[in-house]
């Protein structure tokens, strides 16, 4: 089925036809022209789309204003729909037979998705039924293509001869076709990595009974990683949502029930159990997008000479006057960082509201939090310990975890962080991503919280180019001398929450080795003296 990814103001339209024959000819006339379901929605903070990862101006992911004009607008988002018939909505056995990852994009200035679906008209009060037909929909941005009986998103990467040979370099004009397969195959599998195995990596089957599941697998790279969010009710049954706060116009969401305040949708849940008759005629379902994740962006910069650290003055091998000196580099080996884990799954029908996370002393949108469970979608997400990345370079300093090498493979990690060209290993003053493909210093990338607060542990080390000596740095082909540093601190930040932005600022202190020479003066103090010695004769 179709799918989207946008999260703004959504004023699309769901419907069902209702499926057993209308009571008498007043209904068939009261409901001729049938009543779509209307939606609103917004996001109040920067989003971004799966395979479309990026920003808007200062904005890190997407706005609402880059879904309907800007960069994303071809995205929008995905809603699963449950028809219960009479029934109320359950967990255990209801299926998203009424919509199943629906795509709905920003056309002709409104939310859209096609086919349009209409509301069923049983409702007993303002119609003539005994039954009470019920819709239930769970929303996710950004939308994803999937395979409908899988749930797994399909390759969209295609590996051609001008990647080949832009891998394979000079090489490529006189390998064998044997040669370039293989490194297509690599190619291939890498682009297997992206599209499937990080980010959004799969949803629910259309064929699952039970919450709509999202599971996601972070990725490190800030260019690619991707923001994930759920929807939840903007507003309390009856209340305006205004244009003046972001949405696509004013409106009415939906309207409250013969005065039960119990029966009614609440901010920040989700949207179970509506009918035609909570529905204003020209409200909408107003969804509020809210991050899943946590923003983590980690920088890392070399501080020479200084008692305090100081940005723009010294550079590596000073001690202030200016000198660039290019024999001295500092390598991250690995890096431990807790707070987070890397891999979960979003159930989509969050919980309730419990706990008033803005002080402002009422439950309600602000205060939902996401229903993370592990990748399995079912048990309870647990935090492991620290999640460490490595620099998967080869060169006799690998960590080792039961024996077994643990950073043979690049993870993630950008291990020069004083160099401003990897290339050159020239040193700079400046902050380094710590994230390997990061087009600047503040990119972020997401992760999935556990609420825990954030200890991290680095291992570095400080080379130092010298032909004299025997030992080999941390290229693996330099000598010179390799100092290993460990370092840890606890509880910088009290505990990582879904949709904060935490930014790491580490400075590595480097106090260079001086000399001051005085050479001591000759002692005349003895004076001098004449020796004869005896003549021979």
């Amino acid at each position: 089925m179709k799918k989207v990814l946008y999260f703004a103001a959504i004023a699309a339209m769901f419907a069902a036809c209702s499926s057993e024959e209308l009571a008498n000819q007043s209904i068939v006339e009261q409901n001729a022209n049938g009543t779509p379901i209307n939606f609103s929605v917004y996001t109040q903070r920067a989003v971004t789309r799966a395979g479309v990862p990026g920003n808007d101006g200062a904005n890190y992911g997407v706005t609402t204003n880059s879904l309907k004009n800007g960069a994303h607008k071809d995205a929008g988002f995905g809603v699963f729909g449950y028809y219960t018939n009479d029934g109320a909505y359950d967990q255990d056995n209801s299926t998203p037979n009424f919509m199943y990852n629906e795509q709905v994009t920003w056309k002709s200035n409104k939310w859209t998705y096609e086919p349009v679906k209409y509301w069923p008209n049983e409702f007993k009060d303002g119609a003539v039924s005994d039954d009470i037909d019920r819709l239930t929909f769970f929303a996710y941005a950004p939308w994803v293509d999937v395979d409908i009986t899988t749930g797994v998103p399909p390759l969209t990467t295609k590996i051609t001869d001008a990647d080949v040979q832009a891998k394979m370099g000079a090489a490529y004009a006189t390998a064998t076709d044997a040669e370039k397969k293989a490194v297509k195959d690599e190619l291939e599998k890498a682009a297997k990595v992206q599209d499937q195995q990080l980010n959004i990596t799969q949803l629910s089957k259309n064929t699952a009974t039970g919450d709509a599941i999202v599971k996601y697998v972070v990725d490190t790279k800030p260019t690619t990683s991707v923001d994930l969010l759920w929807g939840v009710a903007a507003v309390d049954a009856g209340e305006a949502i205004n244009a003046s706060d972001g949405w696509a116009e004013d409106a009415t969401q939906y309207e409250s029930i013969n005065g039960d305040a119990d029966a009614d949708i609440k901010s920040g849940e989700c949207f179970v159990d509506l009918n035609k008759e909570k529905v204003a005629a020209t409200g909408k379902i107003a969804w509020n997008f809210k991050h899943a994740l946590a923003r983590l962006n980690v920088q890392i910069i070399a501080v020479v000479d200084k008692a305090t650290p100081a940005v723009g003055t010294t550079k590596i091998g000073t001690e202030g006057d200016g000198t660039e000196d290019n024999k001295t580099n500092v390598w991250v080996r690995s890096i431990g960082l807790t707070g987070f884990v890397m891999k979960g799954a979003l159930n989509l029908h969050s919980e309730k509201p419990t706990v008033d996370l803005n002080g402002d002393s009422k439950f309600d949108v602000a205060d939902a939090v996401p229903n993370w469970k592990a990748y399995d979608g079912e048990t309870e997400l647990t935090f492991d310990g620290p999640v460490t990345f490595f620099d998967g370079l080869k060169d006799g300093k690998e960590l080792t975890s039961n024996n077994v090498q643990k950073n043979e493979t690049p993870t993630g990690l950008n291990p020069i962080i004083t160099a401003e060209d990897p290339a050159t290993c020239l040193p700079t003053d400046a902050f380094v991503n710590l994230w390997a493909g990061a087009n600047t210093a503040d990119d972020p990338i997401y992760v999935i919280p556990t609420g825990e607060p954030m200890d991290i542990n680095i291992v570095y080390d400080i080379d130092t180019k010298d032909p004299n000596l025997k030992g080999v740095l941390s290229d693996g082909v330099t000598n010179g001398i390799s100092i290993e540093n460990k370092i840890f601190k606890n509880g910088v930040f009290p505990a990582i929450e879904a949709g904060k932005a935490y930014v790491v600022k580490i400075y590595v202190g480097l106090t260079s080795v001086k000399f001051d020479v005085q050479v001591t003066d000759w002692d005349d103090t003895p004076g001098s003296e004449d020796v004869e010695l005896p003549k021979n004769m």
